[in-house]
C-alpha cells in the first residue's frame, strides 16, 4: 500500500514541525515500513494539499487493467470531507472518501446549556460554510 501524508500547518504563524513531519516521526516510532510512505510538508490548507500532492499522485498512481488510474483513499476529518472531495474532483483526482474524527456524543444534552461547547460547534460550522463559499467563489470547487 502506498500513501501520501500531506500537511504543513493551517496556522498563520506555524511553530514546530509540519504535520507531515510529525506523522513521519510517528511512523518511525511505531516501527512501520517507510518504503511506501511519501510526505508533502508545504501545504497550509486543503487546496494546497492537492496542488502539492498532484505531482506525486501522477507519479505513483496505480493503474487498473484498462490503464485507468485507480482512485485514492482520501482520509480526513468528517467535518470537512465534502469540501475536500470537491477540491480533489475539481483537480481531476478520483478519491474514495474515508471520513474520520467524527464529533459525536453518546447522548444529546437536551437539558443543559454549555456556552463553550456551543461556541466551538458554531465555529466549526462557520469555518466550513465560509470555506465552501470562498472555494466556490474562487473556482476551486
Amino acid at each position: 500500500m502506498l500513501y501520501i501524508f500531506s500537511g504543513y500547518s493551517g496556522r498563520l504563524s506555524p511553530v514546530g514541525p509540519s504535520e507531515a513531519d510529525a506523522f513521519k516521526q510517528l511512523i518511525q516510532e511505531q516501527g512501520l515500513s517507510e518504503s511506501n510512505a511519501h510526505y508533502e510538508n508545504q501545504s497550509r490548507n486543503t487546496y494546497e494539499n492537492i496542488l502539492y500532492m498532484k505531482p506525486m499522485i501522477a507519479e505513483f498512481g496505480i493503474k487498473g487493467d484498462a490503464g485507468e488510474v485507480k482512485p485514492w483513499l482520501l482520509i480526513t476529518s468528517a467535518s470537512h470531507m465534502y469540501r475536500s472531495v470537491k477540491i480533489f474532483e475539481n483537480q481531476g483526482v478520483s478519491v474514495i472518501p474515508v471520513p474520520v474524527d467524527y464529533q459525536t456524543a453518546k447522548r444529546l444534552p437536551w437539558g443543559t446549556f454549555d456556552l463553550g461547547d456551543g461556541a466551538q460547534n458554531w465555529n466549526k460550522l462557520v469555518h466550513e460554510v465560509i470555506g465552501l463559499l470562498a472555494y466556490w467563489a474562487t473556482g476551486k470547487i
